[in-house]
């Protein structure tokens, strides 16, 4: 299968993008009520020692991917096993993220339009984007990053006028627990999801790289979501944050200019829908990769289509409704993905540094 190689700036701006993409439409560190901004900045905390075991991976096992690396550490036949098991963990995250979107679209925007058509046209586009290659999906985004945090910098500013500070208030005010829960599902949603980039990630331009294009992207993506959900409890409150579909376009759209420029969240819908393509795209590559791996295929491209039309199908069978979709999003996404984001990097990790200890003696 052919290496594609990205820029550290381009890998940096996929995981900062993939990370912060739902936390567009959904809030994040939430449960810790005002106290959110230390439940992000705690995920981002627990997250930084699965980006150096990530960069670590890459460097034992140069030129190689999530997959291969699973056959080379634990055999294969577990390392199938677990190949498998991956590939079904992020052809479940693809679905819910899917959901998420088609569902705002349709929310906030297109009301009449039946959702098959939202759904039809996202994934069209995201097979598109994937069936071009992480280098070019890499150079859109060093293209749209820009303008995404562009956008997003006016409509901040425009909204500013709305922010109450006493909305941050009382801090601690339910104790430590709260925070941790928090930070926990931080972590689980949306940081440790970046395991994904192990899947797809086998060769930068500088092999150094990986551990700065984890540990930046990191730092940039969780700096954002601290920004944006931080925009909304100072604009709508903590309880209007928690309780919301969306509580960022809700946010936005609060946004007028002297009372004759109005609707102006459409600066921050396109953003949301922006992030989402290249985080459901991500997800797709992953899928794809790995399929193509477990058959030894020489190419992936040539499967894209049909799994990104299957999985779009399941996402929208199964997400029948919003509140479906965000119950249980809130109720078993973090127990499902808790293996796959925690524990599998921990055990890769330490069976891997064991084995090459026992070579190198």
């Amino acid at each position: 299968m052919n290496h594609e190689i990205i820029s550290e700036k381009q890998a940096i701006g996929l995981i900062a993008l993939f990370v912060v993409a739902e936390t567009f439409v959904l809030a994040r560190g939430i449960e810790a009520k005002q106290d959110f901004w230390l439940a992000i900045i705690l995920g981002m905390i627990i997250s930084v020692p699965f980006m150096l075991i990530f960069s670590r991976l890459h460097r034992l096992y140069p030129q190689k991917d999530l997959f291969d690396m699973n056959e080379c550490i634990l055999g294969k036949t577990l390392g199938k096993i677990l190949n498998f098991l991956l590939i079904y963990y992020v052809a479940t995250n693809m679905m819910s993220v899917m959901s998420v979107f088609n569902h705002f679209i349709i929310t906030v925007s297109l009301l009449d339009t039946p959702i098959e058509i939202t759904y039809i046209a996202l994934i069209l586009l995201c097979i598109y984007g994937v069936r071009s290659g992480v280098e070019v999906m890499g150079r859109w985004t060093e293209f749209f990053l820009p303008i995404i945090i562009i956008g997003l910098s006016i409509g901040i500013v425009l909204v500013i006028p709305k922010m109450n500070v006493k909305n941050l208030y009382p801090i601690l005010n339910e104790g430590i627990k709260p925070i941790v829960e928090g930070g926990i599902l931080t972590f689980l949603f949306p940081l440790g999801e970046t395991i994904a980039f192990v899947m797809i990630f086998t060769t930068l331009r500088d092999d150094m790289s990986f551990k700065r294009s984890y540990i930046y992207g990191l730092i940039f993506g969780g700096s954002l979501i601290l920004i944006l959900v931080l925009t909304e409890v100072l604009v709508i409150g903590v309880d209007q944050t928690s309780t919301y579909f969306f509580p960022g376009y809700q946010t936005f759209t609060r946004l007028s200019i002297g009372g004759t420029l109005e609707r102006l969240e459409i600066i921050s819908a396109a953003t949301f829908i922006l992030g989402g393509f290249i985080k459901i795209s991500i997800l797709l590559l992953a899928v794809s990769r790995g399929f193509a791996k477990i058959f030894n295929f020489d190419d992936y491209r040539f499967i894209v289509t049909p799994i990104g039309l299957f999985i779009a199908n399941v996402s929208y069978i199964f997400y029948d409704s919003t509140m479906f979709m965000f119950e249980w999003i809130a109720d078993f996404w973090g127990y499902f993905a808790f293996p796959f984001e925690f524990v599998t990097p921990i055990v890769l990790y330490i069976v891997a540094e064991v084995k090459m200890k026992l070579l190198n003696k």
